[in-house]
């Protein structure tokens, strides 16, 4: 598990400091005694409340110790730490770098590298790894700043591969919607289309095949009407014929003398 390969160095700046610091009574010298005291007895209480995994209780007390001296670089390191013991990652890393400004060196690489481990938890791969290479400024051989460094520069390669299969994925997603939607139009397109009147139906069922009974019922038809007039016709004929040898006949007996 990466945390467990981190080394967080989240240990709380006592008022009797690790060499390289000034030690938090001489710090507090030449303040009034009993605000020197009060000073240092809510950063004492804080530290044995951050010792005792009660964060939040800690934070309380490092926030009564900054309301007697604001901006004590000390105490907003001891801050900083207890917020980002509670997650808050974001106020954690304001907090330190507030204690940035006007602390000594080895605050600021204990600073910048608990700030590493913070924007690492949240994601924040990028501003992590530069956090850590701002520690290494400060302590070049601190193995522990260079292994996280690693580690956030690893995450960082695989959050931008992700973010780039994700693009990708929505590229062809859009690309293969917009060929779909041309499919489509073209498929439209080649279709016929209906006849507003609805004469173009009609014409279609007029010139489809009629059964063969109406065929035949047609032919019936058409020929009843030719043979009626074929006989209707010969009647006349016939009728004619037979007026004109009437005539005939009696001009033949009128010449005869007959007149009957």
């Amino acid at each position: 598990m990466v945390q467990q390969a981190f080394a967080p160095k989240s240990k709380v700046i006592c008022s009797r400091i690790a060499a390289g610091f000034l030690p938090l009574a001489l710090i507090l010298a030449c303040l009034p005694c009993g605000r020197a005291e009060s000073l240092a007895s809510k950063n004492k209480k804080g530290n044995r409340l951050f010792a005792e995994g009660k964060y939040e209780d800690a934070e309380k007390a490092y926030l009564a110790a900054q309301a007697d001296d604001p901006g004590k670089p000390e105490v907003l390191y001891n801050l900083g730490n207890s917020l980002i013991k509670q997650k808050k990652f974001q106020e954690g890393v304001q907090a330190l770098g507030q204690s940035m400004q006007k602390g000594e060196k080895e605050i600021r690489e204990r600073a910048w590298f608990n700030s590493g481990n913070a924007l690492f938890y949240s994601g924040n791969y990028k501003d992590s790894a530069d956090a850590f290479v701002e520690a290494l400024k400060l302590h070049p051989a601190d193995k522990d700043a260079k292994h996280n460094l690693e580690l956030a520069l690893l995450k960082l390669k695989q959050q931008e591969q992700e973010k780039s299969e994700k693009n990708r994925q929505q590229r062809d997603s859009k690309d293969q919607n917009k060929s779909k939607s041309s499919n489509d139009q073209q498929a439209q397109a080649q279709q016929p289309k209906p006849d507003k009147s609805g004469e173009g139906h009609q014409k279609d069922q007029d010139q489809k095949p009629q059964p063969q009974a109406d065929r035949s019922a047609q032919r019936d038809e058409s020929m009843s009407k030719e043979r009626a007039l074929q006989l209707l016709e010969a009647v006349q004929n016939q009728e004619l014929e037979e007026q004109r040898k009437l005539l005939e006949r009696r001009a033949k007996e009128r010449a005869n003398g007959k007149d009957w």
